[in-house]
């Protein structure tokens, strides 16, 4: 079984100190923190002293683990290359392993393209000033070396929907309702499902978002089938009357993979009708797969009074499914349409090439649909019928031949 994250941002949302203290809590070295404030203090410009702590806290009665920053530094306008580089080089000084400095970049370089995004600039461009602070480098920086730490880098992420808070953020353009212009770009660029609310103040910051969203792999309702290993909780810096001020992560397997495979959130829709024409259903599936269906298959049945009629069924992703509902019901005349949230394991790597063929002393380029796994094992690899039917009508050949050539080839390149 595959390793597996949850990070649960319903709570009380989530920012970068958040992650890394309940990282610590479900069991991440807290010795990496001295070895990340000498670091930050070494390698970043205009940083004169730095001071990472963790402690235990209760937060509405939940234990809980806070990471306290301090930093000492000359205020400097940077822009979006200069955080970048100086998240780079306080990974390189702290010896962050491939895996884990990829996290750590991959989440700065969200951040700054989110950034530029909601300025209007390039990325280049873009001058930053809450997020090019240091505390930036170490939130990322940070959350990455503790998860090399726990061996989670490879790890299937989940995460909750996240909460966003309320009322307003102050900015160093102004005030703005929350969530703040960068958070709701980070949140759009990974379609992350997120509410308003419990209390009104942020709860999500761009720092934490963008870790969030470069790390998560699968954004869910609800708690996955897992078998918990560990928990963690990490407290924010505030205590609210209403719920603890916390971020929750769950360690543990998931049951539901199967090595090399990608595993993916659906929706899968079936309604029964008998008293439309061929011709009306036919329409459906066209406009079904217009609209973004995945998958569509019509199956005969029975219905009352031995009427004869067809079981149409729709696989979806979880943003198209309303809209093809609604198509369901509008082309088809259903009253209603069954829906099940489910997961589909799926071969994930999906590619065309063209494979060199001899048939009747002549060479051709036949298109081949080729899957292959995580490992890069094929799986799978088909020739595209079109680009076989092109080859048997201009040889004259019956198509039986030119496939099995087809398929030969196939074998001895692909082994598949």
């Amino acid at each position: 079984m595959e390793r597996a994250v949850v990070i649960d941002p319903s709570i009380s949302g989530i920012s970068g100190d958040m992650l890394l203290a309940a990282l610590i809590d479900v069991g991440a070295d807290p010795n990496i923190l001295k070895r990340l404030s000498e670091a930050v203090a070494r390698v970043i410009d205009g940083v004169e002293s730095v001071d990472i702590g963790v402690e235990s806290v209760l937060k509405r009665g939940v234990r809980a683990k806070a990471v306290r920053i301090k930093i000492v530094e000359k205020h400097l306008e940077k822009s979006g290359a200069d955080v970048i580089q100086d998240v780079e080089a306080v990974a390189d000084e702290v010896g962050l392993g491939g895996d884990a400095k990829r996290i750590a970049l991959n989440a700065i370089r969200l951040l700054v393209e989110a950034e530029a995004s909601v300025h209007g600039v390039s990325a280049s461009e873009v001058h930053l000033h809450e997020v090019g602070s240091a505390d930036t480098a170490v939130d990322i920086v940070g959350v990455a070396m503790a998860l090399e730490s726990l061996g989670l880098v490879e790890a299937f992420f989940y995460s909750l929907p996240v909460a966003v808070g309320g009322g307003s953020v102050k900015m160093h353009h102004g005030l703005y309702p929350a969530p703040a212009p960068v958070v709701l770009e980070l949140l759009k660029r990974r379609s992350a499902l997120f509410f308003g609310g419990p209390v009104e103040e942020e709860l999500a910051t761009p720092t934490g978002v963008a870790i969030l969203a470069s790390l998560v792999d699968s954004f869910t309702k609800f708690l996955p089938l897992i078998r918990v290993e560990g928990v963690g909780y990490g407290a924010g810096q505030k205590d609210f009357n209403t719920h603890p001020n916390v971020l929750r992560v769950l360690v543990g397997r998931g049951d539901e993979f199967v090595e090399g495979l990608e595993a993916e959130d659906i929706a899968v829709l079936e309604t029964d009708v008998d008293d439309v024409s061929g011709e009306l259903v036919g329409y459906a599936v066209e406009k079904l797969f217009e609209l973004g269906a995945k998958d569509v298959s019509i199956q005969s049945l029975y219905m009352k009074k031995n009427r004869p009629g067809y079981t149409v069924k729709v696989v979806s992703d979880l943003t198209t499914y309303p809209t093809l509902v609604k198509t369901l019901i509008s082309e088809l005349g259903t009253l209603g349409v069954r829906v099940f949230i489910t997961k589909r394991l799926r071969v994930p790597v999906r590619e065309r090439r063209v494979v060199d063929v001899e048939i009747g002393g002549r060479r051709y380029g036949v298109e081949v649909k080729v899957s292959t796994d995580y490992r890069g094992s094929v799986v799978v690899a088909k020739p595209e019928y079109e680009s076989v039917r092109s080859i048997a009508k201009e040889l004259g050949v019956p198509l039986r031949r030119v496939l099995r050539e087809v398929q030969r080839a196939i074998e001895k390149l692909f082994g598949a």
